[in-house]
């Protein structure tokens, strides 16, 4: 459930990313918890595929973690496909990512479900040009900068189909989630896909580029997820530990809402390192998401994305996305989020 910021190159890259798994993947110290309506064994260890430590920090600085007898560790990635990478390595239970990599888990045939579903508050992703560009069309034949196989590719297809536009209507511009900032900072491109703290950074330095598009205004509508492997998911002690975390992933985003400036702190400056200038200006984008249940029409969203990016040449060909999706799990959670007030 990627926020503000958030790297499969392309499905037969999996297989190699995986490979690699063993000495790419770093983890950070072991976080010890406690449940408050279920009590599962202190033995349960629930090992959580993060992105960039974000959720990681949030549910250390929000305090939620506090006091749980089953541990969470955290395995730290760049990206939503090496999430799923991890899940083929059999390396996490749970992990975060975006729309388009949590369909392409179903693509690839891991053995996932999702638990979570969030949707963003506030402008969280950006289509930015240079100065001088003013509208989507104006991107015919340029080189727009988005990440393959990520949920930023599928946002950047959105955009263009808004404009009658298509993959093969722009020249990509590939690189990874960090470098999307830097091609259109360097030129390389001419509009990219970017991150509230990489718009701020840009914009301080060309206050005439122009915000093309918003994850609030394209179609069709794009969540995050956390997905669960079916054999977490099997387990008894580990479903207790995890519908338990549910739980605290929902008030570790209600504190968020009342404590953005403390978070920015958190993790923007101390964890990404950005500057009091540039915090301030990610704050104003706000970032923050609410939880919603896992309906029918989430399932058609996600659908309706596939089929855009297959008929857009971001995929060879749509295929159903049915399989990440489980009346059980949705039941669950739907009384999860149902039992946990939001506060937006």
């Amino acid at each position: 459930m990627p926020r503000a910021i958030a790297p499969l190159a392309t499905l037969a890259t999996l297989a190699i990313v995986t490979a690699a798994l063993a000495t790419a993947c770093s983890s950070s110290p072991t976080a010890q918890t406690a449940a408050e309506t279920v009590d599962p064994p202190s033995s349960v260890v629930i090992n959580v595929g993060d992105q960039q430590q974000d959720l990681e920090t949030l549910l250390n600085v929000s305090g939620v973690l506090a006091g749980t007898p089953y541990k969470v560790n955290f395995v730290e990635f760049d990206s939503g496909p090496l999430v799923d990478a991890g899940f083929a390595a059999h390396r996490i239970d749970v992990g975060s990512m975006g729309d388009l990599p949590a369909s392409l888990a179903v693509k690839s045939g891991l053995p996932v479900k999702a638990i979570m579903v969030d949707k963003a508050i506030g402008a969280s992703e950006y289509l930015l040009a240079e100065p001088g560009i003013t509208s989507i069309a104006q991107l015919r034949g340029k080189p727009v900068a988005y990440t393959t196989g990520t949920a930023e590719q599928a946002f950047a297809l959105r955009a263009l189909n808004q404009a009658g536009l298509t993959q093969a209507d722009v020249h990509q511009v590939n690189v990874s989630l960090e470098q999307l900032g830097t091609a259109l900072q360097s030129g390389a491109a001419v509009a990219s896909v970017v991150s509230a703290e990489q718009k701020a950074d840009y914009q301080l330095a060309h206050p005439g580029s122009t915000v093309l598009a918003t994850i609030q205004t394209v179609t069709p509508p794009s969540y995050g997820y956390l997905l669960a492997t079916t054999a977490a998911l099997a387990d008894q002690a580990k479903l207790a530990a995890i519908d338990d975390l549910s739980k605290r992933i929902i008030k570790a985003e209600n504190w968020e809402k009342t404590h953005q400036s403390q978070f920015i702190t958190d993790y923007y400056v101390n964890v990404e390192h950005q500057t009091t200038q540039v915090a301030k200006l990610i704050l104003a984008a706000g970032g923050t998401e609410t939880y919603i249940p896992l309906t029918a029409g989430v399932q058609s969203a996600l659908q309706q994305m596939v089929n855009l990016m297959a008929s857009s040449g971001g995929l060879p060909a749509a295929f159903s996305v049915a399989p990440l999706f489980s009346q059980s799990e949705a039941t669950r959670y739907d009384a999860i989020v149902a039992g946990v007030p939001q506060n937006g």
